[in-house]
């Protein structure tokens, strides 16, 4: 036996030593407090108030999953141009992402007009549909591949 097993003796059993937190730990949980909002989000929330708004009104409004080329066949049924009030076609672009830009197009007096489908948000260049589907896949935890399958 070692020196060391005789002093202690054979019942003494060397207690764990308790781990107390490093300089990475605190770091960690201290930013996590103070710091746990990601972009997508605080983007959000800077239009939420239009959004309370919005909500209290007795308008639909939001978001929906639709099928767009039933959407638009079923509306070119119904619009005219508003300048000779013939006939209008009404066509999808695809301009970045999840926003399309609309465009009703009259073939005897040439007008085009166009909206998009989602605005864009104060803060930047982005639109605000794109910016919520970001925030809801990396809360969901699938992130830009769970996008790219959408």
């Amino acid at each position: 036996m070692s020196s060391k097993a005789q002093r202690r003796g054979s019942d003494y059993r060397r207690k764990r030593k308790r781990f107390h937190n490093n300089q990475y730990t605190r770091k960690v949980s201290d930013k996590l407090d103070a710091d746990c909002i990601s972009a997508s989000a605080k983007k959000l929330c800077k239009e939420s108030d239009l959004d309370k708004e919005v909500r209290n009104s007795n308008q639909s409004n939001g978001y929906r999953l639709i099928n767009i080329d039933i959407l638009l066949s079923e509306l070119s049924q119904y619009v005219t141009c508003p300048n000779c009030n013939t006939k209008a076609v009404l066509k999808e672009k695809i301009l970045y992402g999840l926003v399309s830009e609309f465009y009703v197009e009259c073939y005897s007096c040439s007008t085009l007009s166009t909206f998009k489908s989602s605005p864009v948000i104060a803060s930047g260049n982005d639109y605000e549909i794109n910016t919520r589907i970001t925030y809801a896949m990396r809360t969901v935890g699938q992130g830009f591949c769970g996008i790219k399958h959408c």
